[in-house]
């Protein structure tokens, strides 16, 4: 009972950290007019995020030394509810852009926090449902602004909101430490033991065998579907699809990953990581050979299937982390793949801009299958890494 309930709370504090994830693409058309900003500068907030992001990401490792999971997590939740609310605040682009590292700082140590933790202490199945409940967290900031922008309000109340959101959420965490100090025990007795003092640094962790397989994974997979959400409308309009439809169609890859994370949470366990991160990988090429055949009128098929398949990647490469390179290792390397994941989600896109600006739009599939096979080299060698120590499942 101990171990669901603190899973639930976790859960909860997965959803903070989606929840400001999709409010600057979802009210960035009302927010760079009231700011005298350009449209263009939407790009430079999104990098300074993951900027903070990443800075963050490297250095959990040395953060998880000093401080238990269950203080970095709430901590980083007060930092984004903090940023949030300061961001309803903001006047200029200037006030938003340390605004939005701040953002990034409170973002990465959550998501290393947790992740090395549910890899610990959970379930394959588990991990699975946490990050659906990140896509809980980043359908809920549109629906909140399409509800609350007919009723007259702006941009401003919408962050106000969700910043009150993470702040109710905070309290929760908070009120679920006594739990954190009955899973430790509960640990105890069955001879599980977290080490601060022997957890590795960053140099000493990559130097586990195959560890560059995980970060290049990451890298991979992270710009892979980054492009898909950042380009897939553009890609519709430019075959001809109205811009509103486009707009409406682009949901439904966050719709199906998020769908496809809490389904593959029931069966994960059963099957295994390993084989759901195959399975994916063929449905996965499938849908992206798929793209340039089918008619953009039916193009939300194709998006919907693309976030089923892309759904059991990062999860369960995730949970792979402590049993392919030791616990030890773990919050190092843990570290370094969301340093890595969020590298690729920056670039990847904004070379696909470059890259379409001189080829055209037809290109989109190809790069997406670019990625795929550097995606697909880093899985299979894990994938026999996991064999070789008889990990397999």
């Amino acid at each position: 009972m101990v171990s669901f309930l603190l899973l639930l709370i976790i859960y909860l504090s997965f959803v903070s950290l989606g929840l400001p994830d999709s409010m600057l693409g979802a009210s960035w058309p009302l927010i760079y007019p009231s700011i005298g900003a350009d449209v263009s500068m939407a790009g430079i907030v999104s990098m300074t995020a993951c900027f903070g992001t990443v800075i963050s990401s490297l250095a959990f490792a040395k953060i998880s030394k000093r401080f238990s999971t269950r203080v970095i997590t709430s901590f980083s939740i007060f930092v984004t509810s903090l940023a949030l609310f300061l961001m309803s605040k903001a006047t200029s682009i200037y006030m938003m852009l340390p605004i939005s590292l701040l953002l990034g700082l409170g973002g990465g140590c959550v998501d290393s926090a947790l992740n090395n933790y549910v890899s610990l202490h959970y379930s394959t199945g588990a991990m699975s449902f946490l990050h659906g409940f990140w896509g809980v967290g980043t359908t809920i900031g549109p629906i909140l602004l399409g509800i609350i922008l007919p009723l007259g309000y702006t941009w401003r109340t919408g962050y106000f909101s969700i910043s009150i959101v993470q702040a109710a959420i905070l309290i929760l965490s908070l009120l679920g430490f006594p739990l954190w100090t009955l899973k430790e025990k509960e640990n105890r007795k069955q001879g599980i033991y977290e080490d601060k003092e022997k957890v590795l640094g960053a140099k000493e962790a990559l130097k586990r065998k195959g560890a560059v397989f995980a970060l290049l994974g990451f890298f991979a997979y992270c710009s892979l579907e980054n492009t898909i959400m950042v380009w897939n409308a553009t890609y519709m309009v430019s075959g001809g699809l109205s811009e509103s439809k486009a707009a409406s169609f682009a949901s439904l890859f966050f719709w199906g990953m998020t769908i496809g994370r809490i389904s593959t949470g029931f069966i994960a366990d059963k099957v295994g990581d390993a084989f759901m991160i195959r399975v994916g990988s063929i449905a996965l090429i499938s849908a992206i050979i798929l793209t340039p055949f089918i008619p953009v009128s039916y193009f939300w098929i194709v998006l919907l299937l693309l976030g089923l398949d892309c759904a059991p990647f990062y999860p369960m490469m995730m949970h792979q982390t402590p049993r392919l390179y030791g616990v030890d290792a773990s919050p190092a390397l843990i570290g370094l793949q969301m340093a890595s994941a969020y590298v690729g989600s920056t670039l990847a896109p904004s070379l696909f801009g470059f890259i379409s600006k001189l080829s055209g739009m037809w290109i989109f599939p190809i790069y997406l299958v670019f990625f795929f096979v550097i995606l697909v080299f880093s899985t299979e060698k894990k994938r026999s890494l996991l064999s070789s120590l008889g990990l397999l499942k």
